[in-house]
């Protein structure tokens, strides 16, 4: 499978962390959060942290308006239903998980592997929230 598109779901500071890296190795990301608030605040911060990267010389303009470019934030789970792999990082509570991975594995292409970035709950327990508990991982 070739991954082109990476949904991040959360723009935190992790999940707009990851964001980041993700258009900075040159993938589309798709990064949502439940208000736009969040995910415009996600979205200025992968902004301000370019625009001082860009200062110390460190990276141009135009790559850092390249990477910006890459990133879509969104409040809808549908956008994410062409993505090619998925990070979630929502907030560490074991109901909104399984929630989250439920609607993922209804609304992603059925090979599309389905992560979640916690360090401390159960991702078998998530994976059971899915019919493809085979292609849900942990990556933290």
């Amino acid at each position: 499978m070739n991954i082109k598109t990476i949904g991040v779901l959360g723009a935190g500071v992790m999940g707009n962390g990851i964001a980041q890296v993700a258009a900075q190795a040159g993938y589309n990301v798709i990064m949502r959060d439940i208000e736009d608030r969040f995910v415009q605040g996600g979205l200025k911060n992968i902004d301000k942290f370019l625009s001082k990267t860009v200062e110390k010389g460190k990276m141009t303009a135009d790559d850092k308006n390249a990477i910006m470019g890459r990133i879509k934030g969104t409040t809808k789970m549908e956008d994410l239903k062409d993505v090619d792999f998925v990070v979630e990082v929502v907030v560490e509570v074991m109901d909104v998980k399984k929630k989250v991975f439920a609607e993922l594995d209804e609304l992603t292409k059925k090979d599309v592997i389905l992560s979640t970035n916690t360090s401390s709950m159960s991702i078998t327990e998530m994976a059971t929230a899915t019919k493809r508990p085979d292609k849900v991982i942990g990556m933290h």
